[in-house]
């Protein structure tokens, strides 16, 4: 999880490649843009024989203040379990940055096994295993990032049962314009939690410890409604269910 803090771009930059369609890509968009990196012609740079002068580019915007290589690799869960012979669907469409290429390492041997343009991957283990996956993403400037998952595949049950929280509430304590301070209070007996995350929107945006039961988030943009979330973990970093409330968007 992600130290407590959001901001909302109020602009965008623009990066021209030279690609057949136009299509702006907002800074939450749910799904990266399959883009391929800038092989042809660099900006500015003299049209190649063939090309038209007027030929379109594909505009991708990029958060203000944001570099082109700054991508953060994303699951939307901490680990997967499936008996053998069952497809797991791996997503990364809530990778953040403008990624143009997803290498997957399935069983963990440090070779990544299939490159896609595309954010989700559908594999299936066809024997037990227990292992990692790992993901790179790569920007659009070759930045890069890594995120590695535990996998366990076979007959033996699932990773631990985490209860989710229950009578999550919200309470809002300040608020200038559409940014507010919240605070967030939930229950629970299950004494398996190690820790709870918070998420804003489903981006990670804290955590705190196990025998918690309030935090106080900042800087809560809410133009429109938000969702806040609490999670729990074990000490080994399995998450358990989202349980959350809606904090209504701001009159």
């Amino acid at each position: 999880m992600k130290a407590p803090g959001w901001t909302a771009a109020a602009a965008t930059i623009l990066i021209l490649t030279g690609c057949a369609e136009a299509v702006p890509v907002g800074n939450k968009a749910p799904n990266p843009v399959e883009a391929s990196p800038p092989s042809s012609v660099p900006y500015g740079s003299p049209v190649p024989s063939g090309q038209a002068s007027g030929a379109p580019v594909q505009a991708i915007t990029i958060p203000l203040g944001k570099q082109p290589d700054d991508v953060e690799a994303r699951l939307p869960i901490n680990g997967y379990y499936a008996p053998p012979g069952t497809e797991v669907t791996y997503d990364a469409s809530e990778s953040v940055g403008v990624v143009v290429k997803y290498e997957w390492d399935v069983d963990g041997d440090g070779r990544y096994d299939q490159t896609t343009s595309h954010p989700i991957l559908k594999h299936t283990y066809r024997a037990e295993f227990e292992g990692r996956m790992i993901l790179r993403v790569t920007g659009i400037a070759g930045g890069t990032d890594i995120l590695e998952t535990p996998v366990r595949v076979g007959t033996a049950p699932p990773f631990p049962y985490l209860a989710p929280a229950r009578n999550v509430r919200l309470e809002v304590l300040s608020t200038a314009g559409t940014v507010s301070e919240v605070k967030v209070t939930w229950e629970s007996s299950d004494p398996t939690v190690y820790r709870w995350g918070v998420a804003v929107d489903g981006i990670p945006a804290g955590m705190r410890e196990g025998s918690a039961r309030s935090v106080n988030v900042t800087d809560v943009h809410h133009d429109d409604d938000v969702l806040i979330e609490i999670i729990g973990f074990t000490a080994d970093g399995f998450m358990g269910e989202r349980a959350g409330a809606v904090l209504a968007a701001a009159e």
